[in-house]
């Protein structure tokens, strides 16, 4: 008899229901904790995913800060050596322009602005330097103020007007140099 089958069991309806109502509160509790578990590492994982982004955005800024002052120093670079190409030469011509000068007046400051000068405005500056110097003709005046010249007309030069200092007839500036001459102010 050994070899029988062993009978089914059988259980009643409530003995069902308990036993089926204690595995789903088994169960449910089993599977509650691991809802909770992964939430929770989700939650540490979605944390260092916004920590991680934000570095990285971070990192983006800084790079492109960098690429860009990277940029910015290789222009300046650029133009310092531009700029120490034009030194030599722009004070050679300033040299040459206004002969007169001291070497006082050609500092390292002046030649530093002369060469950052653009092309335009260093002929520009030249030209009035020439022109106040006497090594260039002084527009407007037919030739006179060049170098061995005689010096350009002036309102003040030439033939005294007609009128003796102090009548109507005399200029302003006449009467005035003739009053200080005399000692009134």
């Amino acid at each position: 008899m050994a070899d029988e089958a062993p009978k089914p069991r059988m259980m009643t309806e409530d003995e069902a229901y308990a036993i089926a109502a204690d595995r789903t509160i088994r169960e449910t509790a089993e599977l509650t904790a691991k809802n909770e578990s992964l939430t929770t590492n989700n939650a540490e994982l979605q944390s260092k995913l916004d920590v991680a982004e934000a570095g990285l955005a971070t990192e983006k800024a800084a790079r492109e800060k960098a690429e860009k002052d990277l940029a910015d120093h290789k222009a300046q670079v650029e133009k310092d050596k531009e700029i120490a190409e034009r030194t030599g030469a722009r004070t050679a011509k300033v040299r040459e322009v206004a002969k007169h000068l001291g070497d006082d007046f050609y500092t390292p400051e002046r030649a530093q602005r002369w060469a950052e000068m653009d092309d335009t405005a260093f002929e520009t500056y030249c030209a009035e330097i020439a022109a106040v110097s006497g090594t260039a003709p002084v527009v407007g005046t037919g030739g006179a103020g060049t170098a061995g010249g005689p010096p350009r007309q002036t309102a003040m030069a030439g033939s005294a007007p007609a009128g003796t200092p102090g009548t109507p007839a005399a200029s302003a500036a006449e009467t005035m140099f003739a009053a200080r001459r005399a000692g009134v102010n």
